[in-house]
């Protein structure tokens, strides 16, 4: 997942808004970006160094993400454009999903062979996920720093 898993998103009055709702061009600093109409969109701390650490241990990391806004070409979706902005779009496997909110994230996620981890925020997502046999599911919204993953070797 993207929104509230790897990122926060805000618009200029501090109230949270989705990646896709972010305008570009952006303008990065550090690990904020800031969208043309002053909306940001801050990485979760650590995130940046558990994803290098999962890149140094040579696994493979995928996205499953709604966030995306309906019918617009993929060079022009925010989340992507924000991963590219944030250099972090290349850790990703290109067989990532960025879909339409009414996509079942389920269905790319019984597609998974390999014993896998799997990160959400949206409660009903990670019931169902649960229930695949070949994922350890983990509820980002307990995530406070994701340093604390390559502490406990968590891949």
């Amino acid at each position: 997942d993207l929104d509230k898993t790897i990122w926060d998103c805000y618009d200029a009055h501090g109230n949270d808004i989705w990646a896709k709702q972010m305008i570009s061009p952006f303008k990065k600093s550090q690990n904020t970006i800031i969208d043309d109409v002053g909306s940001k969109c801050i990485l979760k701390p650590g995130i940046l160094d558990y994803l290098k650490w999962l890149k140094k241990k040579r696994i493979r990391i995928f996205y499953c993400s709604v966030g995306a806004y309906y019918n617009l070409p993929k060079k022009f979706q925010p989340s992507l454009m924000l991963l590219n902005k944030f250099g972090i779009l290349k850790m990703f496997d290109l067989n990532s999903v960025l879909k339409y909110k009414d996509f079942d994230k389920n269905l790319f996620l019984k597609k998974v062979k390999d014993a896998s981890l799997f990160f959400d925020d949206n409660d009903k997502i990670i019931k169902k996920a649960s229930l695949i046999k070949n994922l350890r599911v983990y509820d980002a919204k307990e995530i406070n720093d994701w340093k604390y993953l390559i502490k406990s070797e968590i891949c």
